[in-house]
């Protein structure tokens, strides 16, 4: 217990990290965590997740706990074997790694009911999770608390989990994908995949001081070329959107608060796999997609981007400079999309 509540050394980066959800391609996350914790000179400090970013982070925080970085690095590791293990039985329903688009279960995943067409549910990540997860770890407060975010089904309200109230239960719900999984029942409320209000939460890292780093890995590409013309590649755009409007919504508030409050610096961060992902690692089916083949390649895509962050630094005792968040996110579409006047036109068109 005491990597989760012994204090950073002064003086040291401590780095907050924002864990995106992305089904398969949380395996990037492995990677990028993997590398991070080669870094004995930056703290990690507290963990917002949601879905597979709730996952690599409750391994982050109880293999730290249980082990160091060494035991980080064994969760990850095992929380990854035991996804594809556990996912043999059902391979021949996902879709194939080679061909993302020509899946059976990818291609009828928007007609089928999970209560119809997955009687097994969440049970098999469970078990997964109950070989890594540790609740007393994940409820003891300290510098390593992990949050996780799940939307409840009846009211649209995003619920934050954090020390006190974390469970297997609450990090399968954050992990539960409207159509692949049944609701999560806690307190008596149904709980859906937190992506959908919050991908992740990003106030529970800077809410005990306005004076923070913060890596986010993202796995959610802000732009897609090309128009979804498939059921299942339009239905996941929607998702999308909904998950990149959420962490927008977020991001507008600390550029506010840093540009208008004395001493507020909310740095971020960013790992992407979107700016360097293949084709085919950033196509929309392989999220759905369980190979281990998959994940190992993710993984050492994860290792690399970070190397390419970290290369960043001045010296190995700082950390890479931030990003500006109005040009990296905020100012992103060109001006009629910002609700600012089109050249040439009279006033200006506000976006609802």
């Amino acid at each position: 217990m005491a990597a989760n509540s012994a204090p950073a050394p002064r003086g040291r980066p401590q780095l907050q990290l924002a864990l995106q959800g992305g089904g398969a391609h949380g395996a990037f996350t492995w990677g990028v965590l993997d590398r991070l914790l080669d870094e004995e000179a930056i703290d990690i400090g507290r963990v917002s997740g949601t879905s597979a970013g709730a996952l690599n982070g409750a391994a982050l925080v109880c293999g730290l706990a249980a082990g160091g970085r060494q035991g980080a690095r064994s969760h990850l590791s095992r929380l990854w074997h035991g996804i594809a293990t556990a996912a043999i039985p059902m391979t021949w329903m996902l879709s194939p790694l080679r061909k993302p688009g020509l899946g059976i279960w990818d291609d009828a995943m928007p007609l089928l009911s999970p209560y119809q067409a997955n009687p097994l549910a969440l049970e098999p990540l469970r078990l997964v999770l109950s070989g890594i997860v540790e609740t007393k770890v994940l409820n003891a407060p300290g510098p390593t608390a992990l949050f996780t975010s799940a939307v409840n089904v009846n009211t649209g309200r995003c619920r934050v989990f954090g020390p006190g109230s974390q469970s297997v239960q609450a990090l399968l719900a954050s992990a539960c994908a409207p159509l692949l999984f049944q609701a999560v029942q806690i307190d008596g409320q149904a709980y859906w995949d937190g992506s959908y209000a919050g991908n992740p939460a990003l106030w529970p890292l800077y809410e005990p001081s306005p004076d923070v780093d913060i890596l986010l890995v993202e796995l959610t590409p802000q732009e897609r070329d090309e128009t979804p013309v498939t059921a299942k590649n339009i239905l996941n755009r929607i998702n999308e959107i909904a998950s990149i409007q959420g962490m927008l919504a977020e991001l507008r508030t600390i550029d506010s608060a840093n540009r208008a409050a004395d001493g507020a610096g909310v740095r971020l961060h960013v790992v992407s796999l979107p700016d360097g992902g293949t084709p085919l690692e950033t196509e929309p089916s392989i999220k759905r997609t369980v190979s281990m083949e998959l994940f190992e390649a993710l993984r050492q895509r994860g290792h690399a981007a970070c190397e390419r962050w970290l290369a960043a630094r001045a010296d190995a005792g700082s950390l890479p400079p931030p990003v500006d968040l109005a040009a990296r996110y905020l100012a992103r579409g060109g001006a009629q999309e910002r609700g600012l006047p089109r050249p040439g036109s009279q006033g200006s068109e506000q976006l609802p």
